[in-house]
């Protein structure tokens, strides 16, 4: 494991009731907790690719992480390595192959966390 893949896990803020809070737009705040985990980098295969664009997602990565326990349901990964695009990608699907976790992801639409700040 040689590249290095920060995880993102996006939770609502919510008040003291639990009532979410809500920005200027009237959307629920999010707040972002982010970790740095160690993994490789695979391409999607063909067939793969395919299959996942006839039900309108567009695979681009997979992470592997040799620790299944390193990833705790995340929804975004975000990359700068140079196996693969930099930015934010949107986590599709985990695979568990012994104790590795493969993480099959697309790039993230902007509602869904790509866009910073």
């Amino acid at each position: 494991m040689n590249e290095v893949l920060t995880l993102i896990k996006r939770t609502n803020v919510t008040d003291e009731s639990g009532k979410p809070i809500l920005d200027d737009s009237g959307r629920s705040k999010v707040e972002e907790t982010n970790r740095e985990v160690f993994c490789n980098v695979l391409s999607i295969g063909m067939k793969e690719f395919y299959q996942a664009h006839g039900t309108d997602f567009h695979p681009e990565v997979k992470f592997v992480l040799a620790d299944y326990l390193d990833y705790d349901n995340e929804t975004l990964a975000d990359y700068s390595g140079a196996l693969a695009p930099a930015g934010r990608y949107r986590i599709l699907r985990t695979y568990r192959k012994g104790l590795e976790i493969e993480l099959t992801a697309e790039r993230a639409p902007a509602e869904g966390g790509a866009a910073y700040g």
